[in-house]
């Protein structure tokens, strides 16, 4: 007999008694299966529920990368500095555009660095997650299902800004 999960509510007949011990316990759980009253659900294996935890953090880096992005452009507009949108996450760029500003705060300048090093942070967060879940077999076969359907592909990552 495999593991049985049972719905919350179920669990309250047991956890409302007022004399409480495990036998007793025992006792009413087993009387609920026997009844076919122990609501049943499905659980995940377990290397789908860890991937599953993977890829919730995985999407979590790149929207947290991605409000890294969104802060420096919005720092630059706040002090109505100049720049080049699509190039503005690149690496060379950003350095060199802040060589170039001399007329806003110091202390923006501060800000734009440390959100540009939390963006390669996060970045290089995502780039590591991605490697390791492009070699997992399961991902690899649904990747390989998905690619068969006209029209969906990997996206280009040039065509992101990064």
């Amino acid at each position: 007999m495999g593991m049985k999960v049972a719905h919350p509510e179920m669990r309250k007949a047991i956890t409302a008694a007022k004399k409480k011990n495990d036998r007793d316990d025992a006792e009413k759980i087993t009387d609920l299966l026997r009844v076919k009253l122990l609501s049943e659900c499905y659980m995940l294996p377990t290397e789908i529920r860890e991937l599953r935890r993977v890829l919730r953090y995985c999407t979590h880096v790149v929207q947290t990368a991605v409000r890294m992005q969104n802060k420096m452009s919005g720092l630059l507009m706040e002090v109505g500095a100049g720049y080049n949108k699509k190039r503005l996450h690149g690496k060379k760029y950003f350095h060199n555009l802040l060589e170039t500003f001399d007329d806003i705060p110091e202390s923006v300048k501060e800000l734009l660095k440390l959100s540009r090093a939390g963006y390669e942070m996060f970045h290089t967060a995502q780039k590591h997650l991605t490697k390791a879940l492009r070699t997992n077999p399961l991902i690899q076969e649904r990747v390989r299902r998905l690619m068969t359907i006209q029209g969906v592909g990997e996206v280009d990552r040039s065509d992101l800004g990064t």
